[in-house]
């Protein structure tokens, strides 16, 4: 028993340190895999691929970890970014926008060669960062989940 309470504080500690000090794109490209895996959730449940017991207890996993990722994002002066529980605010969404349409821009082998600097913590990472500013971007959620119960 001792050895997964260890293994459970290294964790925790691991991912304190990485929402304290990996840089923005890091973050956003955590938030960014976290928003992609509730889509692909959404587009399960209303493709009838899983059902809502099932959609309702993975999209909860993949919240929780989001909520910790986006709270994190006031590092970047994003504020006030989660708003309730799976609710988060325009100015995030203004952020994450801005950071995603500018990815969705780059080639693979940019966006490999952004993925190895940012693991590997090396200098370099801010010439990767879009242009201008986010806070009048779109605020557009990225997602949004509905579930009827009827």
């Amino acid at each position: 028993m001792p050895k997964v309470q260890v293994k459970t504080k290294v964790q925790a500690e691991s991912r304190r340190e990485f929402l304290r000090e990996k840089p923005e794109v890091s973050l956003f490209m955590a938030c960014c895999g976290m928003v992609q895996e509730m889509r692909c959730l959404a587009c399960a449940l209303d493709g009838g691929r899983i059902s809502r017991k099932t959609f309702l207890s993975r999209s909860d996993a993949v919240l929780g970890q989001l909520i910790e990722m986006v709270c994190a994002t006031e590092r970047f002066d994003v504020l006030l970014p989660v708003m309730d529980y799976g609710q988060f605010s325009p100015f995030f969404w203004r952020w994450f926008n801005w950071w995603e349409d500018y990815m969705k821009g780059l080639s693979p082998a940019q966006l490999d060669h952004i993925h190895r600097l940012a693991q590997k913590g090396l200098p370099g990472l801010n010439e990767y960062r879009p242009k201008g500013d986010w806070l009048r971007y779109r605020h557009t959620p990225a997602f949004t989940v509905v579930v009827s119960w009827g």
